[in-house]
């Protein structure tokens, strides 16, 4: 197995790790957030999935598309963690932009939805 299918193999399950974990966090509260503005539970399980489908995909790509150009046959361990550090980086700067995206729907919804509520 080359350096680079190692790092990939192992960088894969550490991202869905993290896209895991970043969906458990906001989960909650953005569920009770599109309830109450919604009111329609279909609307509100539709975000939450389209989010959580979104930032796995951004996750996964990124641990997929990553080369690892750096490690070569003579890798140390420590050459490991940087690259998984530096693919870990990518994933998060993803998944930033995918919450900024998807904050700014979420903005506009309230301020359209909340207009129309007596």
């Amino acid at each position: 197995m080359s350096p680079r299918s190692i790092a990939v193999c192992i960088s894969l399950p550490v991202v869905i790790a993290v896209a895991v974990l970043v969906d458990r966090l906001i989960r909650p509260a953005l569920r009770r957030l599109l309830d109450d503005i919604t009111g329609l539970p279909a609307a509100s399980e539709f975000y939450l999935r389209s989010f959580a489908i979104v930032v796995f995909f951004v996750a996964i790509s990124n641990a997929i598309g990553s080369t690892h150009s750096e490690l070569n046959g003579t890798s140390h361990f420590m050459e490991y963690v940087w690259s998984l550090a530096d693919n870990l980086q990518d994933v998060m700067q993803g998944i930033f932009g995918v919450l900024l995206g998807y904050v700014a729907v979420i903005t506009i919804l309230v301020a359209a939805l909340r207009r129309r509520q007596p």
